[in-house]
């Protein structure tokens, strides 16, 4: 049956490469082709890293930890990235739960991921074999390492595959998601912070000294224990990561059988937050877009995937400018918050899938329609505004930065209504289809259609830079010419917002009523995954 699960694996890796398009096939090949750049660079600096003994043990205990943690956090935020290994895909079949247990173990080492794992951990080996004696002793270790990655990571994906089905979970994986951005801003914040070269680097070996306590650092030092002679720690280690590996085979086991005979209790709704419409009457375009904006903002409420880019937009408004600008000029770092909260008006139509029909039936007219766009990107302004608000003025407050506020306020409201506007336009040019099973933070597109929905992301990126372009250029004249021109930066960023909602909201309505049709039968298609 292991090579049974390994074939199906295999199947389905390489029948999506074959069903996808010329143009999917090539650009598929040149993001290998990348990847495999970036890992040999990777393999290249591990290897280097060999002649160092002591910063390699270092190196490779914090590369196994993170490696550890990162695939066990990886369905907790994204549960559903490999659904080919989904246990309860299996679960009508007549196996037992050791022998689909092993068949999933097997079939989670097929693929790209653990491919690209597996480099990385060879050049780990490499990198931890003080001689080439213990390099097949490192060997072992690395393959050990790769095998406790995979297992914790089913055994995690499995204990929560029911949870993450309903909506506490994905609250759950929100937080959880959001948690570690902040957490690697901090880190990052922290290391930067150190007084010198050597106090880092005594601080990194410390924590690798403690984390050889556990099963990953343990694999990681093991090598060089036994070139050095410590058998009896190599021997203490060698009883941590059995008894680690042991634990969470039992565990997995565990939560595989009660998987497979118990029934799910979860929620998948949640309160209303009020009533969303309130006395809005969708006849004109201002009461449409009243009425689209209360929708956006109950359904914003209830699901946790809508909710996690609004606690990012709060971060990089507040905390994002202190962690990385921190002094004078941070005030600006806030224009990044207002592009992002702009952007939040993207794929509007997709975001429906095949209910969008009933839009068609409800706004196919110009006037409706346009309040459609303009309700969506009403949603995103007032929160986005609020947020940005708040930044501007924590940040001028703690860095004395007031005579640098108007400038910042117009490349902000710049980078916001343009980014809205570019937001709408885009939802109309460029529609792709979202997952409606909203089990996943980051596998929203449907297969076939990654390459639009790349387009779609760096052409919004692109005119939320863009439509910040005169503001920024105010900015510059007034540091360099005169501060007046920081209030006359407030006046462009008005205009240029305005009008780019009220000419693309009119462009937007046209060409959603023109290819209607079009648009329902692209996003529709994510109701089928």
């Amino acid at each position: 049956m292991v090579g049974v699960f390994a074939s199906l694996k295999w199947t389905l890796v390489t029948g999506r490469f074959r069903r996808s398009s010329t143009a999917v096939k090539a650009w598929t090949v040149v993001g290998w082709f990348v990847v495999l750049v970036v890992v040999a660079f990777v393999f290249l600096g591990m290897v280097a890293v060999r002649s160092v003994p002591d910063v390699a043990v270092t190196v490779v205990t914090t590369l196994f930890v993170l490696q550890f943690v990162g695939w066990g956090m990886a369905p907790l935020i994204a549960f559903g990235v490999d659904e080919t290994v989904d246990p309860q895909r299996f679960a009508l079949l007549p196996l037992t739960s050791r022998t689909l247990q092993t068949g999933l173990l097997t079939a989670s080492l097929v693929g790209y991921l653990p491919v690209i794992n597996a480099l990385v951990l060879i050049a780990a080996a490499i990198a931890m074999s003080p001689t080439w004696a213990v390099l097949p002793v490192a060997l072992v270790c690395a393959a050990a390492q790769l095998l406790l990655c995979v297992a914790f990571s089913r055994a995690l994906s499995t204990t929560i595959s029911q949870l993450m089905s309903g909506r506490r979970g994905r609250d759950l994986g929100m937080l959880a998601g959001f948690g570690l951005i902040v957490l690697y801003f901090a880190a990052t914040f922290a290391l930067n912070s150190r007084s010198g070269a050597t106090a880092l680097g005594q601080g990194l070996t410390d924590i690798a000294t403690g984390l050889g306590w556990i099963p990953p650092g343990a694999l990681a030092q093991l090598p060089a224990q036994v070139a050095d002679g410590r058998l009896l720690r190599a021997v203490g280690g060698i009883v941590i990561v059995l008894a680690g590996a042991a634990l969470i085979w039992w565990w997995w086991s565990s939560a595989l059988r009660r998987l497979l005979t118990t029934r799910p209790s979860v929620t998948s709704g949640s309160a209303p937050a009020g009533d969303a419409a309130g006395d809005s009457v969708a006849t004109t375009i201002g009461g449409t877009a009243r009425l689209i904006a209360g929708r956006d903002r109950l359904l914003a409420w209830r699901d946790p995937m809508r909710r996690i880019p609004w606690l990012m937009v709060a971060f990089f408004a507040v905390a994002w400018p202190f962690l990385v600008i921190r002094g004078h000029g941070a005030v600006y770092g806030v224009a990044v918050a207002a592009a992002i909260a702009g952007t939040q008006a993207g794929n509007a139509y997709g975001m429906d899938g095949s209910a969008l029909w009933m839009h068609i039936v409800a706004f196919a007219d110009r006037v409706r329609a346009r309040g459609e766009m303009l309700g969506h990107s009403l949603f995103v302004l007032v929160p986005g505004a609020v947020c940005v608000a708040i930044g501007l003025v924590v940040h001028a407050w703690v860095w004395s930065d007031w005579d640098l506020l108007p400038g910042a306020i117009g490349i902000c409201v710049s980078a916001l209504a343009g980014g809205a506007a570019m937001a709408g336009y885009l939802s109309a040019r460029l529609p792709y289809a979202v997952r409606q099973s909203r089990n996943s933070m980051f596998t929203n597109s449907v297969e076939g259609q990654k390459g639009r929905t790349g387009a779609a992301t760096f052409a919004l990126l692109g005119g939320s830079i863009a439509s910040a372009v005169p503001s920024a250029l105010c900015v510059l004249l007034a540091h360099t010419v005169s501060p007046v021109w920081g209030w006359i930066g407030i006046l462009v960023s008005v205009v240029v917002g305005a009008t780019m909602l009220t000419v693309l909201s009119a462009v937007t309505a046209k060409r959603y009523l023109d290819t209607m049709p079009e648009i329902l039968h692209i996003v529709s298609l994510g109701d089928r995954v």
